[in-house]
């Protein structure tokens, strides 16, 4: 299980909690974690599944630094392994173990809470079944979230309305436990009481299964992968690791192709959104801050520099580093450029092991660096190109990578 980042866990500390009513909790979401969950959810390949991910990031850090300072230190994130970009990616929900129980948080931005809409992977799924799910409304701004109310996974199977459109389970407001003090005396005095309904197991995936899902993921026009196959053959791939990452990168490379950072924009101050200012990562004071490209003799002022969160571990804690670009204009449409990695403001150092590579636009290595224990930054050597060329820069720890596309 995973350990919330020192980041997250610090800025949720700061927060106001306040209660609606005696039975309802407000979480408020202060300004700096706003951002860092949107420039964390960048990381997704669409805009809805972006606006889930932030979503769901602001509930979880709420409520987990919440309950783990109110009632159960243990509390954690649940997942089966370190893939949480393959469920935020598809599917709206954050699992958190309570010791034994598990509790699914389930994120809405409507005003209007007369219903929850619970997706049908967290009721379905045998291993993705929860004991208790808790609706939770976020306000358009991002600056509070409100638990209103729960329900256990038996009253919801017996009670909600199935909606085979959108493949969701509608349980109505009033089915709801609104008093969220009953929850905390249920969870407390009841531990062993079963919630969960019996669920059936999913088929083993077939041949036949495994070439259709292939050929969907080939075919552009659809929308809506979760939809587009029978239920009992999403479920599998869902709940089966290997699969769930298969389906994840394939449809990422499918649906989603590598998309080019023009660096010719960043001569005219025209950015990326995932690519933020320096001071966006690091405070200029902060005693940690390395920032080299400002005393690397070869820079000027008219160095361009850029920096991006990278996530190597595919989890919500994971690690996490920044890897900064900048770009020095020469004569004759030709600039020089550096990249850095650092680790980000939180973390003394780089995780071990890890590399920065530089690649061709044929996917040819012209240089890499490993790094080794301790290192608080690492850099590749300073390397020319002009505009028109294309290069990538490879970030890898162990089996995960993350690779940047760039077009001078």
């Amino acid at each position: 299980m995973a350990r919330l980042s020192n980041v997250m866990k610090d800025e949720v500390e700061k927060m106001t909690l306040a209660f609606t009513e005696p039975q309802e909790l407000l979480l408020e979401i202060l300004p700096s974690l706003q951002r860092s969950s949107w420039q964390e959810s960048q990381i997704y390949a669409t805009p809805s599944s972006r606006w889930r991910a932030y979503m769901n990031q602001i509930c979880l850090h709420a409520f987990l630094n919440w309950v783990k300072a109110e009632y159960v230190p243990q509390a954690s994130i649940w997942y089966s392994s370190p893939g949480i970009h393959a469920f935020w990616e598809f599917v709206n929900g954050t699992a958190i173990l309570l010791k034994e129980k598990r509790v699914v948080l389930i994120p809405s931005e409507a005003i209007d809470d007369s219903e929850l809409e619970v997706p049908q992977e967290w009721v379905d799924i045998p291993t993705w079944a929860a004991d208790y799910y808790l609706a939770v409304q976020v306000t358009p701004d991002g600056e509070w979230v409100r638990i209103w109310g729960y329900i256990t996974h038996t009253e919801l199977k017996s009670l909600a309305h199935y909606d085979q459109v959108d493949r969701t389970y509608c349980i109505d407001a009033r089915h709801l436990i609104k008093d969220l003090n009953a929850f905390w005396m249920t969870y407390q005095f009841c531990p062993t009481e079963e919630m969960k309904a019996a669920i059936a197991p999913l088929p083993e995936l077939s041949t036949a299964e495994v070439e259709y899902v292939q050929q969907l993921l080939s075919n552009s026009s659809v929308t809506f992968f979760r939809l587009a196959v029978p239920f009992t053959t999403w479920g599998m791939l869902l709940e089966n690791e290997q699969w769930r990452q298969w389906l994840y990168q394939q449809l990422q490379r499918a649906q989603f192709p590598q998309v080019q950072v023009n660096l010719s924009r960043w001569l005219e101050q025209i950015y990326d959104t995932s690519w933020q200012a320096l001071e966006t990562f690091f405070e200029p004071n902060s005693s940690n801050l390395t920032f080299n490209f400002r005393s690397y003799s070869g820079f000027n002022a008219a160095a361009i520099k850029r920096a991006k969160l990278i996530d190597l571990g595919m989890e919500i804690e994971a690690q996490k580093v920044i890897l900064l670009v900048a770009l020095i204009p020469k004569a004759n449409q030709q600039v020089s450029i550096r990249v850095q990695l650092h680790p980000v403001c939180n973390q003394p150092y780089l995780p071990a092991n890890s590399k920065l590579v530089l690649l061709s636009d044929q996917g040819e290595i012209i240089q890499q660096v490993q790094v080794r224990v301790q290192d608080i930054y690492v850099q590749l050597k300073l390397f020319d190109g002009k505009v028109g060329e294309c290069f990538s820069i490879q970030v890898a720890l162990n089996n995960d990578q993350i690779t940047e596309n760039f077009m001078i």
